[in-house]
């Protein structure tokens, strides 16, 4: 063991001194390889990540102490790359040179063919040439170019020009007396260390602040500005220039969505008088009002107060001309008008939309009233588009309704071409707002091939998808597809019926399925209108039904399924999902099984098996799903609108939190003294035993960057169902938990881990998928870049699934106050692959714990003596090759699981 350990280290050391010296291999002479940057600081403290920056001449990226992309490249020989590609240029030369001959060949007879026919026109021949100016890389080439990077020699012009921008940068921070120097360490082994040495000196620090504005409006609005702070601005603080331009920013975005049309942080700047004694500074905060220029002047610009500002009318121009009658550019022509206005195409025909505040009324809602002017007819109903603005009628204007009116269009999904144009009405403080709208393809077709991942079972299929955005011209958008595949499912006992090994049948694509599903997503709340609803909560129904056919060595399954979704957005980071009362969602579930598999669950008699494996029919009365997505680019949104504290708009935290709650069965069981009932005492629907039970599940994914290209990040599930009156069993099985897998705990197959303590090890009847009615887990993992498609994840899992009630043939699996104690545990290694359009994951997950195995054996690094003597009790005796029988069917403990998977676990 030492003297394996010694080999190993030593093996360890000679890698590494071997990439060291090979790292100068393509350095030129009399050059060096930049080792590395140093910078230190003295007087205040400054941001040290700041400051690094700032260094404009990087080295070569590392981690975990090796120049992983220096060191590819160095791998290649040059010159042999070179040679070969000089080679492969002149075959690509040589080819162009031949198909341009044999071009010219059909062209010449193209040509006397078209003049002994008298024509003087003919169709020319085009060969397409290898392209000579980016060819196609071999992979020496691509490996050494595109995976790996030159050695970054050092260059004393970048070095110069650091030293006057750590200078500037001080300045920028208000130390305008300090002092950078630099110095370069010439190693003889061909390298460069650099290192840099900032002296802060004193700073200045504001102690009094005044506004100059000659503007009351926009005084009074600042004000209001001021006192929704924490505290007075800059009092007290350091004279940072970078402070002082977040902070015109954020004023300016204030006052646009004040209603101060045109603001911008050119018109506010700072008056700073200083006091080199004291080192303090008096800020001034100046308003400059705007420039313009008149419509009756364009070529000069004046000056006009900024003032609040009001919407007057409101536009939509559809530029099409699909449901005009006629011919468009002819029409046109008669009415001595072009095509096109100069950027989109003409519309001519009109529609003033108002909309009503009470139905059976005349009384019209001021706020909702648009014009649109398009050819022909309008292709969507004019209430569901005035339903997207924002930038209402006589409402104030708002900077952050103009882009909230652009992304509610963008998400119709109508419109290839979207731009708003805001036009100054002049002598007054309105503006007209103009929607330029060009439509995208009513329908569309698609075949979409597919690699999918369901918790570790990988399989490939393809679907064939219809879609209709806009289906009976209110936005409905309709999607058909037809699709089909092979999966990897895992089998139902640790050995299949054909003796396949779970192993070999879990990674085999042992499942067929194909199905067509029908989605139709409706704006609005059906039966309510969209224009009744509030524009904010961006309200949708959808209805969709789908079915599918799954055939297996073991049975033959279809399910039928019906649902009805309410969704809508309680905020920008919060949606909520109710089904419809009483129908929310309406599953039918039947089996056909094969003898064998018959036979088996008959022999077995496990009534958790039998439920699983038999018709099962659920009629779901409830159902709400709230998610709440929080990120940097939500903070930024909900600052842009005042909606958030700056404090807030710094966190790079993101935080996404999802709950389900389902409930199924109770209103059938209303009627449950005229059903018919089964032999075990289930009552039935339609001749099958329907499902009773109620189930929640939750998540929460946080993430957190923690420097360039790394990451923590944490996750949590836990959720738990209860079977009660017409369910006593258990769950239904797609409403069941799991644990183990690519996506879960991954030091366990998927679906193997569990329940609670139960000793799977010593039941023969072992079931390979387990399930539970609880479910507690969570992960951390810390994710690191190796290259930019390439990159890695150390993690931590744990977790665990428990029944409600007592499993008679899973002794231990029922949910108790030692719940805590009954974690699996695992750890791991994990790399990514990113290819752009979607990642590959391979992850090697160690179990750390297992909560079945005996005391004394559970922690990977006890001894396996309780476990074996478990073994020894369980299974007596030796086989006829004397050998103990235990050792044949004890399964060996702690054994590393191989994941490969599609995209991130979480």
């Amino acid at each position: 063991m030492i003297q394996g350990f010694k080999h190993t280290t030593i093996l360890l050391i000679l890698i590494a001194v071997f990439a060291a010296c090979r790292q100068t291999k393509y350095v030129p002479e009399g050059e060096y390889l930049l080792k590395k940057n140093e910078i230190t600081s003295s007087g205040d403290k400054m941001d040290q990540a700041g400051l690094e920056k700032i260094i404009r001449q990087q080295p070569n990226y590392k981690q975990a102490g090796v120049k992983w992309k220096l060191l590819s490249y160095n791998m290649i020989d040059s010159a042999r790359v070179a040679r070969k590609r000089s080679r492969k240029n002149i075959k690509i030369y040589a080819k162009n040179d031949r198909k341009r001959l044999k071009q010219k060949k059909i062209n010449q007879k193209r040509i006397g063919k078209a003049q002994a026919k008298g024509d003087s026109l003919y169709t020319q021949k085009i060969k397409p040439l290898k392209d000579t100016i980016n060819p196609r890389m071999f992979f020496r080439e691509w490996f050494k170019y595109k995976i790996g990077k030159p050695p970054v020699v050092f260059d004393s012009i970048p070095y110069e020009k650091t030293l006057e921008q750590l200078s500037a940068y001080l300045r920028t921070k208000g130390y305008y007396y300090g002092n950078v120097s630099g110095l370069v360490r010439y190693k003889p082994n061909g390298k460069a260390i650099v290192s840099y040495d900032v002296i802060t000196g004193d700073r200045y620090v504001i102690d009094s602040v005044y506004v100059v504005s000659d503007n009351a409006s926009i005084r009074g609005n600042y004000n209001k500005y001021v006192s929704k702070l924490e505290s007075p601005p800059f009092i007290g603080e350091p004279f940072d220039a970078d402070v002082l331009d977040d902070y015109r920013f954020d004023v300016a975005t204030y006052m646009r969505n004040s209603a101060y049309y045109g603001f911008s942080s050119s018109h506010l700047n700072f008056r700073a008088d200083t006091n080199r004694q004291t080192m303090r500074v008096c800020l001034g905060i100046v308003f400059e009002d705007r420039l313009i220029r008149p419509e009756y002047n364009p070529d000069t610009l004046i000056s006009v107060k900024h003032r609040v500002t009001y919407i007057r009318d409101v536009y939509f121009h559809i530029a099409d001309t699909t449901l005009f009658d006629g011919n468009f550019a002819m029409t046109m022509r008669d009415l001595q008008l072009s095509v096109d206005d100069g950027q989109f195409l003409r519309t001519n025909d009109t529609l003033l939309y108002k909309s009503l505040l009470k139905e059976g009324t005349d009384e019209i809602n001021p706020l909702r009233i648009a014009n649109f002017t398009y050819n022909g007819r309008l292709f969507l109903k004019p209430g569901v588009l005035e339903s997207q603005n924002y930038l209402e009628s006589s409402n104030y204007y708002k900077g952050y309704y103009v882009e909230r009116s652009y992304t509610r269009l963008l998400q119709l999904g109508l419109f290839q071409t979207i731009k708003t144009v805001l036009v100054e009405v002049e002598g007054t403080n309105q503006l007209d707002a103009h929607y330029y709208l060009v439509p995208s393809k009513r329908q569309s077709f698609g075949i979409e091939p597919k690699a999918t991942n369901s918790n570790g079972f990988l399989g490939v299929s393809a679907s064939i998808n219809y879609t209709n955005r806009n289906l009976f011209g209110g936005g409905e958008k309709l999607t058909l597809a037809f699709s089909g595949g092979f999966e990897s499912q895992p089998p139902i006992f640790d050995q299949t019926l054909d003796g396949n090994s779970f192993q070999t049948a879990g990674r085999s694509f042992n499942t067929f399925e194909f199905g067509p599903s029908l989605s139709l997503a409706i704006p609005g709340l059906l039966p309510i209108k969209l224009t009744k609803l509030s524009k904010r909560h961006r309200p949708k129904t959808i209805v969709s039904t789908a079915y599918n056919f799954q055939k297996r060595n073991d049975f033959t399954q279809g399910i039928f399924q019906l649902n009805f979704l309410y969704e809508f957005f309680v905020s920008k980071t919060q949606i909520f999902n109710l089904g419809l009362p009483f129908a929310s969602v309406i599953k039918f579930v039947n089996i056909e099984k094969s003898p064998e598999f018959e036979q088996t669950l008959t022999d077995l008699n496990d009534l958790f098996l039998l439920n699983t494996y038999g018709d099962q029919f659920v009629w779901q009365d409830w159902k709400f799903r709230f998610e709440f997505n929080i990120n940097p680019e939500i903070r930024r949104t909900l600052n842009n609108e005042g909606k958030s504290k700056q404090r807030d708009l710094d966190s790079k935290t993101s935080i996404y939190f999802n709950s389900n709650f389902d409930a199924a069965g109770n209103m059938l069981s209303f009627f449950k003294k005229t059903q018919d009932t089964l032999s075990d005492g289930q009552r039935t629907f339609l001749g099958v035993g329907y499902s009773q039970f109620s189930r929640i599940d939750n998540e929460l994914i946080i993430s957190q960057p923690i420097g360039k290209g790394r990451s923590l990040h944490f996750h949590v599930n836990a959720g738990g169902g209860i079977p009660y009156g017409n369910s006593t069993r258990s769950l239904p099985y797609d409403y069941s938990f799991f644990a183990g897998g690519a996506n879960d705990n991954r030091g366990w197959k998927a679906r193997a881990l569990g329940p609670g303590t139960y000793k799977y090890y010593l039941d023969t009847n072992r079931t390979a998928t387990q399930v539970g009615d609880i479910r507690i887990g969570g992960s951390v993992e810390y994710r690191f870049a190796f290259t930019d498609a390439l990159k890695g994840a150390f993690f931590i899992d744990a977790g665990n699934i428990w029944t409600i009630a007592e499993d008679t043939n899973r002794v231990g699996g029922q949910f108790s106050k030692d719940w805590y104690k009954q974690f699996g545990l695992a750890a791991g290694f994990g790399l990514r692959f990113d290819l752009g359009f979607f990642t590959i994951r391979v992850d090697l997950g160690i179990p750390i714990r297992n909560p079945a195995l005996a005391k004394g054996a559970q922690w990977i690094l006890q001894p396996r003596t309780p476990y074996e003597t478990e073994g020894e009790l369980a299974f007596p005796g030796v086989d006829v090759n004397g050998e103990p029988l235990y050792l044949k069917y004890l399964p060996k403990p702690f054994t590393p699981q191989l994941h490969f998977g599609i995209g991130y676990p979480f």
